[in-house]
C-alpha cells in the first residue's frame, strides 16, 4: 500500500532534508478511520533506548487490537511484528519504508531465512499516520484472528513482539536485508482483561518496596533480589492493590517482579540486594517463598480481594531480560 503525498521536491522545499521529506509524507497518510476518541491504556516501550514506544488498546466485541507506534528519530522506516519464538524469522510484520520518493505501508511475513515477503493478505490497516513533537505516530489495527497461515494468532499469553529499525531507503520491499537491521525483541502480554480499578477506602496507606542503587549487569538476563522490612510498628493490614514502581529510562529493561512474604516463624532476616544467584545470598532468603503480588511488562494496576501479610519482612525479585 503506498501513503498517499505530496511530491518530494514540496516537501524537500519546505523540510530541507531527506527524513524530513519522509515524515511530511507520513503527515498525509490516512487509511481507513481511527475509532473516535481511542483511549490507549497499555504502552511499553519496546528498545531500551526509547526509540520505540508500543502502545494498545482492545476490542473484544470487534476482536480487534488498535496499536499507536511511536517512532521517535525516524530514519528510514520502521518494522513491526509478532513470532512465536521473538525471531525475526517465520514473522507476522507490518513494514513502512520508503523507495526515497514515496512512503509505504504493508502486511508483511518472513520466511524461514528471514527474507520479507509482501502478505497476500493485508490484515495490519493503517488508520492514521501523524508528527508529533516526539516523532511519527502510526495507528493501526489487526484482528485477534485473521484466518491467514502466514498471521501470529492473538491470543492469551505472551506474545513476543519483534522489531526492526531501517536506516536507509529501500526499492522494494523484499530488498530489506533482515540481518543487517538494528533489530530486538519485547515480550508483553496484548489482551488483558477489562477490570475497573475499585475506589480504595480513605484510611488506605501506600508502602513502596524498592531495591535501592541497582546497577543493571551487563547479561541478558540477571535475577535481583532485595530482602526489607516492614515500617515498626506497622499493625496487620489487608493489600487492596499493588502496581510497579520502575525507575524512568529503565523500562525496556526490567521484564517482571515478584514480591514475596518471608515465613514468620523467624525473628530477624539479614538485608541482602544482590543477584539472586549469588554465592553470598543468606540462606534464609530459601524461607522467602509466599507470593504476594507478581507484575510482568505491560501490565497496569492490580486491584486485589484482601490480602493480610503474616510476617513483617518481605522479599523483591526482579528480573531483567
Amino acid at each position: 500500500m503506498q501513503v498517499p503525498s505530496p511530491s518530494v521536491r514540496e516537501a524537500a522545499s519546505m523540510y530541507g532534508t531527506a527524513v524530513a521529506v519522509f515524515l511530511v509524507i507520513l503527515v498525509a497518510a490516512l487509511q481507513g478511520s481511527a475509532p473516535p476518541e481511542s483511549p490507549f491504556p497499555y504502552s511499553i516501550p519496546l528498545d531500551p533506548e526509547g526509540t520505540l514506544e508500543l502502545s494498545w488498546n482492545v476490542s473484544y466485541v470487534q476482536e480487534t487490537v488498535h496499536f499507536q507506534l511511536l517512532v521517535r528519530e525516524l530514519k528510514a522506516g520502521v518494522l513491526f511484528g509478532m513470532s512465536d519464538r521473538g525471531e525475526l524469522e517465520n514473522a507476522d510484520l507490518v513494514v513502512l519504508w520508503t523507495d526515497g520518493d514515496s512512503a509505504h505501508f504493508g502486511d508483511a511475513w518472513t520466511d524461514q531465512k528471514g527474507q520479507i515477503h509482501l502478505d497476500a493478505q493485508q490484515d495490519y490497516q493503517l488508520l492514521r499516520a501523524q508528527r508529533t513533537r516526539e516523532g511519527l505516530s502510526l495507528l493501526f489495527k489487526r484482528p485477534f484472528s485473521t484466518c491467514d497461515p502466514k498471521d501470529y494468532l492473538i491470543e492469551d499469553g505472551t506474545v513476543h513482539l519483534v522489531y526492526g529499525i531501517l536506516e536507509e531507503p529501500f526499492q522494494s520491499l523484499e530488498a530489506i536485508n533482515v540481518s543487517s537491521l538494528q533489530t530486538g525483541l519485547q515480550r508483553v502480554q496484548l489482551l488483558k482483561p477489562n477490570i475497573s480499578i475499585p475506589a480504595l477506602p480513605s484510611d488506605t496507606r501506600t508502602v513502596e518496596i524498592r531495591a535501592p542503587d541497582v546497577l543493571v549487569p551487563g547479561r541478558e538476563t540477571t535475577y535481583w533480589c532485595y530482602i526489607t522490612e516492614l515500617p515498626d510498628g506497622f499493625s496487620r493490614h489487608h493489600i487492596v492493590m499493588y502496581e510497579p514502581i520502575v525507575t524512568k529510562g529503565n523500562e525496556a529493561l526490567v521484564h517482571h517482579m515478584e514480591v514475596f512474604q518471608c515465613a514468620a516463624e523467624f525473628e530477624s532476616f539479614p538485608h541482602f540486594s544482590g543477584p539472586c544467584d549469588s554465592k553470598m545470598k543468606p540462606e534464609r532468603l530459601n524461607y522467602c517463598r509466599h507470593v504476594l503480588a507478581a507484575w510482568a511488562l505491560g501490565a497496569k494496576v492490580r486491584a486485589l480481594p484482601s490480602i493480610s501479610p503474616g510476617g513483617p519482612h518481605l522479599c523483591m525479585r526482579a528480573s531483567k531480560k
